[in-house]
């Protein structure tokens, strides 16, 4: 929850100097479909399988997007402290998910493309973690409930159509999954959780 406050402060921070900068408001005039690569998640876990995006903005700015998760997950990620989702070694892991969002702009920026905007989301998800060493595994599914927060913008360094967008999304697990023993290894249990997304894409 620490790191949900963190980032949920930056965020209000950075809305909080743009209302001071700013305070005209564009929209746009026609939906936009968009498609994008996940280079956040990827990033964490060497880019083993995939993660994106695919979605339509409309011309309000609201937004309904579909997320795939397919990430192999390395053992230095899992038991890092911004996951900490494994206390210990040797245990790697497969995450996929499947998600879908709708979000709303709470503010526009004048001066580029890019607003902050936060919305809800259904989905379901699948961790798969393995002992590296043992014959040892760990298996759950759950539905999901949530919530999001993010920033997007496109045109960006004046290229028409590319955009990036970093979400920071929230999950409760209705299937919660406990703690777990894999060889000398802990799986942390998980009712809630928190990740990071940072897409770059095209808008068409």
């Amino acid at each position: 929850m620490k790191k949900i406050s963190i980032i949920t402060t930056l965020l209000l921070f950075c809305a909080s100097i743009s209302f001071a900068q700013d305070s005209e408001i564009s929209e746009n005039t026609k939906p936009n479909f968009f498609i994008g690569y996940d280079l956040g998640e990827m990033a964490f876990n060497r880019f083993q399988n995939f993660a994106g995006e695919v979605g339509v903005k409309f011309k309000n700015d609201h937004m309904l997007r579909f997320v795939y998760m397919n990430v192999k997950l390395t053992e230095g990620h899992l038991s890092s402290d911004f996951a900490n989702a494994v206390d210990g070694e040797n245990v790697t892991g497969l995450w996929k998910g499947y998600e879908l969002l709708y979000d709303l702009p709470l503010y526009r920026f004048k001066k580029v493309k890019g607003f902050i905007y936060a919305g809800i989301s259904v989905g379901y998800h699948e961790n798969n973690y393995q002992h590296t060493m043992l014959p040892e595994t760990v298996e759950h599914q759950s539905p999901t409930a949530g919530f999001d927060l993010g920033f997007r913008e496109t045109d960006v360094l004046k290229i028409k159509g590319l955009y990036i967008n970093f979400q920071v999304p929230v999950r409760f697990h209705f299937n919660k999954l406990e703690e777990t023993k894999l060889g000398d290894s802990t799986v942390n249990a998980t009712g809630f959780d928190q990740t990071i997304s940072f897409f770059v894409g095209y808008q068409f």
